[in-house]
């Protein structure tokens, strides 16, 4: 590793650092939100794209780091505001606001997406937990149970035809968005 890598690979640790930092704030164990560090992980980060042009994959590792820390930015803005106002999640049963599901499913991965996802063949409908996703991110179902499950067996008919072999869902929140991501069964799933 040359020191731009080592470089980059030690802030993509400071960020998966500060996401941790901003859950622990929005679940109620930090009593100050981390403006001091995200400030800080903000100026370096700019700083390294300023001062070097990286070309190849140093750059697109640069630039991912530079959207992932975007993307967390404006979702911890939005969720402040929210709490501010007094309508984020939790708030109505007069709960703190989680900061639901950002942690990185894959650890030690260096440019894996922040992703977490819950297998369908867990208990409760996959409904549920889609609605509950939503709402851990302020964000509104848009689909009533009936609607989500119409779109879903659709989805599922056209892949399974499309990959001939059955296919599951898992609810997946990707840098601020919960969507739906499909898998196909391996022959020795059931």
């Amino acid at each position: 590793m040359n020191g731009s890598e080592t470089l980059i690979g030690s802030l993509e640790q400071e960020l998966k650092a500060l996401i941790l930092e901003w859950e622990r704030f929005f679940s109620g164990d930090r009593k100050t939100p981390p403006h001091k560090e995200k400030t800080r992980l903000e100026r370096r980060i700019r700083q390294l794209a300023d001062r070097q042009s990286f070309r190849g994959a140093m750059g697109f590792r640069l630039e991912q780091l530079q959207h992932r820390f975007s993307t967390y930015s404006a979702l911890w803005e939005r969720q402040l505001r929210q709490r501010e106002e007094g309508r984020g999640p939790g708030v109505a049963r007069g709960k703190r606001p989680v900061l639901a599901a950002t942690t990185p499913a894959r650890s030690g991965t260096t440019n894996a997406p922040a992703s977490t996802s819950v297998k369908r063949t867990e208990p409760g409908g996959l409904y549920e937990r889609w609605l509950e996703a939503k709402r851990g991110l302020g964000q509104r179902p848009g689909l009533s149970r009936e609607q989500f499950e119409a779109q879903l067996e659709a989805q599922r008919a056209a892949l399974e035809k499309r990959l001939g072999r059955p296919v599951e869902f898992d609810v997946a929140v990707r840098d601020g968005s919960v969507r739906l991501a499909a898998r196909a069964r391996k022959k020795t799933d059931r």
